[in-house]
């Protein structure tokens, strides 16, 4: 078969020729499929010899054999009827080659649907299996920042404000306070699985179930489940469900906001990979000029925030058309699940890339320690326990001759102070420069 059908053609005239996702045609067949298994129980219309042909023509188009027909792009008016016309009309001929009789697309493979309830289920199951697998690669993430929280609790590094040196920090804090959004996006993506998981099928046209038998509607929705293996629910609302989609504009909102958080992360790590701070250091993956041999640019840092930025313009795009549809229609479907497919595969690639590139990211411990050791953060971290008094005093003298490391800064504190060595050892252990006030002993008197 290498011809289309007669409404497929007209839309590749008013549309322009492309290809349908493999995801979409995948959810489609299977919404098919579950409706003609449904039309089968309550109305017996087929041969078991042709509803058996069928399955097969089904299964096909699931597993990808007849790709090359699909010919229609999301971007399309009407939605989403012509890529129901197009799939009708693909099994139509298919199936008619090997039944006992000719099958007409609406008749018999459309019988009792709508496209406003099937391309909707459709769509519902791509955005649910696009879901599931970012949330994935958001534990993922999570779990090496927290992994690198352990591995670097003891690291001392310099905390910043408004990028100036504030207090001393671990490096292992700097890792945790990185995965505390992300188990937040977890969170966020896991409940928007409940608002995403509800359907249209059945409810026909406008969501009244017109034309479909009660039987029909019962047996499509159970079929769908144990085909799809996913946990989808008939809503309870359907003219709801086909004429607003604002769970769409809420799932494009839990993207936008891991997005957010990239950008975020992939900004510090832009700041403390730069040569100017220099205390994290991104690989070398490949030339960082064409004319400079000696430079490393972080073209991963790079590639995550960019697409994190792109995830965010589609998420806008998706409200707009969220807020477009007029009465019982949002015919902008098509479009949003276009979007909503396009955000999910960038998010996708943005939070592989940054799973991958974090445990080769090199902790620079010395540069961190010698950044902190000539910086004002760690007078700053002494005012509980020496008083303002006496740390401006040290602060005077720092500030007249700065000290280069670690080691001058100790050695200052200590003639400054008069500090025994284990005193000293005591006031920049790492977990006094780090946590809460410990109490100290009273003195008798």
């Amino acid at each position: 078969m290498t011809s289309h059908g007669p409404e497929t053609e007209r839309a590749v005239s008013n549309f322009g020729q492309g290809s349908t996702p493999r995801e979409v045609i995948r959810a489609y067949a299977l919404v098919k499929e579950a409706a003609l298994r449904a039309v089968q129980e309550v109305d017996e219309r087929f041969s078991l010899e042709d509803f058996s042909v069928l399955m097969e023509v089904l299964a096909e188009v699931r597993e990808g054999r007849h790709d090359a027909l699909f010919v229609l792009d999301l971007a399309q008016g009407g939605a989403g009827t012509s890529l129901n016309m197009n799939l009708n009309e693909v099994i139509a001929q298919l199936a008619g080659l090997r039944c006992s009789r000719a099958l007409h697309p609406l008749e018999d493979i459309n019988r009792y649907q709508s496209t406003n309830d099937t391309f909707s289920t459709a769509v519902t199951i791509v955005a649910y299996e696009g879901l599931t697998a970012v949330e994935k690669r958001v534990v993922a993430l999570q779990e090496v920042l927290v992994g690198l929280e352990q591995k670097y609790s003891q690291v001392l590094t310099t905390g910043r404000t408004e990028y100036q040196d504030a207090l001393p920090m671990t490096v292992g804090q700097l890792f945790g306070a990185w995965a505390g959004p992300l188990e937040r996006d977890r969170w966020r993506l896991s409940k928007l699985k409940e608002r995403v998981r509800s359907i249209a099928l059945g409810g026909t046209a406008v969501g009244t179930g017109f034309g479909a038998p009660v039987a029909y509607v019962f047996a499509a929705e159970r079929h769908l489940r144990r085909l799809s293996g996913l946990p989808l629910s008939r809503s309870q609302n359907l003219g709801d469900e086909i004429a607003h989609l604002d769970k769409y504009s809420e799932l494009a909102g839990g993207y936008r906001l891991v997005a957010e958080n990239l950008v975020k992360i992939t900004d510090d790590l832009l700041y403390l990979t730069s040569s100017a701070v220099g205390e994290i250091r991104h690989p070398n993956l490949q030339a960082g000029s064409s004319m400079m041999a000696a430079k490393t640019n972080p073209v991963l840092l790079e590639f995550v925030q960019g697409l994190a930025i792109e995830v965010q313009g589609e998420a806008y795009k998706v409200s707009l058309w969220v807020q477009s549809g007029r009465l019982q229609l949002n015919a902008f479907l098509p479009f949003i699940l276009g979007a909503i497919l396009k955000i999910a595969a960038d998010l996708n690639k943005a939070l592989d890339a940054f799973r991958r590139l974090l445990p080769l990211l090199e902790v620079r411990e010395v540069r961190m320690r010698t950044n902190l050791g000539s910086s004002a953060a760690l007078a700053n971290s002494l005012v509980p326990l020496l008083g303002y008094d006496r740390v401006k005093k040290v602060l005077a003298l720092w500030e007249a001759s700065p000290p280069q490391n670690w080691e001058e800064a100790a050695q200052i504190l200590q003639e400054q102070l008069a500090l025994k060595p284990d005193e000293l050892q005591n006031l920049l252990d790492t977990q006094s420069l780090t946590s809460y006030l410990q109490p100290q002993p009273k003195e008798k008197p």
